[in-house]
């Protein structure tokens, strides 16, 4: 699993006003905490660093080594939430979580489909369920994929996570029974009507209706 390193400050204003002030001088607000922190640690980052660790090959699937300034040791840790502005996408907030690489952990993993499935050569649709896998292992274990071959799957098939293989020290943490992916069969569009059928049935309607004129007629001429 990739590891990076980062560097945060202690802060010691919290809430929307200070955060905010914080954010428009391009930093963001965040917190550290996990089973060896009494309390939540507010921390400040670069906007520009914490980008562009986010936007590695494995996302926010990483080992950060969190060097925060006046402390003597760095804090091992992982991206437990990032909150992002609904419009501009912009980062607004990150809380972070210490890890103990000798404690295993559970982690989201990113699914990977592979292979052409042979439902969708003869004209199935392949429908992604789910596009990530809780897993459970030691941080170091943490795979930044999984890799899902649909080679074999017919129209009408699915696999589920139970079907995956896991590397080595590396579990499903979910409910194994869950369907990640599937073939279905293509929707069948009715086809276009002819204007001798569409003519036929315009027919076929209007003699119906003569007759029902017809039998009202008659109906009318016995009460008579």
């Amino acid at each position: 699993m990739e590891r990076i390193n980062l560097t945060a400050q202690r802060r010691t204003e919290t809430g929307k006003g200070p955060a905010g002030r914080l954010r428009k001088d391009g930093n963001v607000p965040a917190v550290l905490y996990g089973p060896g922190i009494k309390a939540a640690i507010p921390l400040t980052l670069s906007g520009k660093e914490t980008h562009k660790v986010l936007h590695t090959a494995a996302g926010g699937n990483v080992l950060v080594n969190l060097t925060i300034n006046g402390e003597d040791k760095p804090v091992m840790a992982m991206f437990k939430a990032v909150s992002r502005h609904p419009l501009a996408a912009s980062i607004q907030h990150v809380d972070f979580f210490e890890i103990r690489m000798d404690h295993k952990i559970v982690a989201d993993v990113p699914l990977r489909v592979v292979g052409k499935s042979v439902g969708v050569a003869l004209g199935g649709i392949l429908q992604l369920e789910a596009r990530k896998v809780k897993v459970e292992c030691l941080p170091a274990n943490i795979p930044d994929s999984l890799d899902v071959d649909v080679t074999a799957l017919a129209i009408g098939s699915s696999l589920h996570v139970k079907d995956i293989i896991f590397p080595e020290g590396v579990k499903a943490a979910g409910d194994a029974s869950a369907t990640i992916v599937s073939v279905v069969a293509p929707t069948l569009e009715a086809a276009p009507k002819t204007a001798e059928e569409v003519q036929a049935e315009l027919a076929k309607s209007f003699e119906e209706k003569d007759k029902e004129a017809g039998t009202e007629e008659k109906e009318k001429e016995k009460g008579k």
